[in-house]
Formats: C-alpha cells, sequence, structure tokens
C-alpha cells in the first residue's frame, strides 16, 4: 500500500512516496514561506502535483511544532506565522484523508521500526532539535503530548531574554549556527576552502574536513563539544544513555560524533560514562517522510 509522506522542515520540505516501510520516490523543496496563505498554497499544491504522477492512499505530514489533537498548532518556533492556526482548516486537502504530527515524533516512528534497541532518544537535527523517546519500539508521551524536548534544555542561563527559548541547546547547535560559527572564524584562516565558496551549508563544512581544512574541523569540533554537552544533561536527568541521531545533520562526518561522544564521557554521572552512546539513524533524513507515510496508514 502506497502513500505520500511530506516533512516539513524551517528550510526545506522533503516528500516521497512509501509502499510498505520502504521509500520508493522522493523530492525536496526550498521552505521560504512567511505567511499562512503562501504555506497552505504551496503544500496544496504540492500534493494536487504529486497525485496527477504517483499513486498514493493517503498522506501522512510530519510539523515541525507541537499540535493539539483538534489540530491547533500550539507551537512552531520555526514557522512561528502558523501558531494558534489548524492545520486541519490550513491545509484541507479534501480528496485525501491525511493525518499530522510533531515530525520528530513521525521520524522516530520510522526509526522504531528498523532498530532493535530497547530504550533510546531519537534525536532529529537539523533547523532545530526534535526529540523522542522510544522504549519497547513505541513510542513514549506524557499526558501534555511530549516526549521530552531535548532542544529546550537550558545551556545558558545568563542569556538576557527570559523566556522559554532563552539560553536554550537549540540556539546553539543547529544549521545556522555551524555556518554562522565558521564565517565568524573565516579572516583568521585565509586558506580554508570555505572562503572559495560565496556561500556554505554544514554540507560543505563536513566535506571541507575530510580534505583537512583546519577551519572546518575546528568548526566541526566545538559544535560536536556543544552536542556533547546538550545529550550529557539529557542522560544526567534521565537516565538513559542511548541517542539515535536523525535529521539533516545527520549526514556529517563522525568527527562530529566522536567529538560529541567523548565529552559526554566526560560530563555525565560516573554510573553512565560506559554506557552513553551515539549511533546514526538508518533512515538518515528520509526518517520524517517514512514516518508520515506509516503513521497515516497505521491509524487508517
Amino acid at each position: 500500500m502506497k502513500n505520500l509522506g511530506i516533512d516539513i522542515g524551517g528550510t526545506s520540505i522533503k516528500y516521497g512516496i512509501v509502499d510498505g516501510t520502504n521509500l520508493i520516490s522522493n523530492f525536496e523543496i526550498t521552505n521560504q514561506f512567511e505567511s499562512v496563505q503562501e504555506f497552505k498554497t504551496s503544500i496544496i499544491n504540492l500534493v494536487e502535483d504529486i497525485s496527477q504522477k504517483e499513486e498514493f492512499n493517503s498522506i501522512g505530514i510530519a510539523f515541525p511544532g507541537n499540535i493539539n489533537i483538534d489540530g491547533t498548532i500550539q507551537s512552531s518556533p520555526n514557522l512561528s506565522f502558523l501558531e494558534g492556526q489548524n492545520i486541519f482548516d490550513v491545509l484541507s486537502i479534501t480528496n485525501f484523508n491525511f493525518r499530522v504530527e510533531n515530525d520528530a515524533y513521525l521520524a522516530a516512528l520510522a526509526e522504531s521500526k528498523t532498530n532493535d534497541l530497547n530504550e533510546y532518544y531519537f534525536v532529529t537535527l537539523g533547523t532545530g532539535i526534535g526529540s523522542t523517546l522510544i522504549r519497547n519500539g513505541e513510542l513514549v508521551k506524557s499526558n501534555s503530548g511530549s516526549s521530552g524536548e531535548l532542544g529546550h534544555t537550558v545551556l545558558n542561563f545568563q542569556e538576557a531574554n527570559d523566556d522559554y527559548r532563552s539560553g536554550i541547546f537549540e540556539s546553539y547547535f543547529n544549521n545556522s549556527e555551524f555556518v554562522s560559527r565558521a564565517k565568524s572564524d573565516l579572516k583568521n584562516f585565509p586558506n580554508s576552502v570555505l572562503n572559495s565558496l560565496d556561500s556554505f551549508t554544514p554540507r560543505e563544512i563536513s566535506d571541507s574536513s575530510k580534505l583537512g581544512d583546519d577551519l572546518s574541523i575546528i568548526t566541526i569540533m566545538e559544535m560536536g563539544k556543544i552536542l556533547g554537552i546538550g545529550l550529557s544533561s539529557a542522560a544526567n536527568l534521565t537516565g538513559i544513555p542511548i541517542f539515535v541521531i536523525g535529521g539533516g545533520i545527520s549526514n556529517m562526518t563522525s568527527l562530529l560524533f566522536d567529538t560529541a561522544l567523548k565529552t559526554m564521557k566526560k560530563r555525565v554521572i560516573p554510573e553512565l560514562k560506559d554506557k552513553v552512546d551515539i549511533r546514526i539513524s538508518k533512515n538518515k533524513n528520509f526518517a520524517g517522510i517514512i514516518g508520515a507515510a506509516l503513521y497515516t496508514k497505521e491509524i487508517k
């Protein structure tokens, strides 16, 4: 049975057809929407376009934020213009059955179908940080609907602002922060490969590090340390030492994760030191698409 999975990210929208648990086609468009109408028109046009090329039974949508059971979007930091809107009213894809759930949860759902670990946190790294606790192959949620927002762990309580986004893990570790850190140090590395590029992303930083580029290596190690500190906080709080990484950043060089793990072994409580581990998702950056399609299939 084929289903369409749509993974809405803060900077891009990935979508594809999933047959069973296999992704058989995938596409990506840039997410530059700044209004409800732009978002609505683009998603509906996307569905209409792919429906003319592919057959599918229903649609699953992975959304970057928290949604009430009635469809009201409670929070979506990277698509704030949608907060307070009802996602079912916004999309109104009347010709197809569709379901919507948090993107990190759906990426974790895809991972849970292919991973034999008993208990771990599935963490998506990209525009922001999403996380879901998985135990015995099932997604674990609290009564409030949360599975523990690791991205909102406070790393810096001295920031000037005083709201729920102040000083959080996600503010210090994301795609943009990778680029900003490298750019801020470009003048000190005139021979860096990155100086020859008009623009670059974490992907180029990763590729350059494999060529021995000093700036790229330093940037990745600095970000790896931040990642390790953030994950250590979660491990110390919950006692769960294993983290499976998905999202776009999961494709980066192993230097990032080796540095993070080395940091974790220094920062976790003694009884977790030999247990902490970081693994890369088998579905990598396609987990959201696959999980969205599986979600709508499972609840039909």
